[in-house]
């Protein structure tokens, strides 16, 4: 008898005899398995294990790991060669990138 059918034979059932009729198969599943994971995780704590799943935790992370480790690696490029580094002129103050002024009226020394 599949599940389908005993739920039908207990829907009957329940009709004929004025009960409240049971609840769907499969309603409470998720309900069910959260109240057996708290059950556990209690009885870890009144026998003084840890309570948490630690190790599916670890193994979750072992997996990230090592997909990340699979990953393809892509070549980083500079954004300019070191030659053309070298060649930028530096200002008065050795320590930043001249900018040539095109209108000396601009200069707010030499304007």
């Amino acid at each position: 008898m599949s599940v389908t059918q005993q739920y039908a034979l207990d829907l009957y059932r329940a009709a004929q005899r004025g009960e409240p009729a049971p609840p769907a198969p499969g309603r409470d599943d998720w309900r069910t398995v959260r109240e057996l994971r708290e059950y556990r995780d209690f009885q870890a704590v009144i026998e003084e294990r840890p309570a948490r799943r630690r190790r599916r935790a670890v193994l979750r992370a072992l997996r990230a790991a090592a997909a990340v480790a699979a990953r393809p690696v892509r070549a980083v490029r500079p954004a300019r060669s070191v030659r053309a580094a070298q060649q930028v002129s530096t200002g008065p103050g050795g320590d930043a990138p001249a900018r040539p002024v095109t209108d000396p009226s601009s200069c707010p020394t030499t304007g």
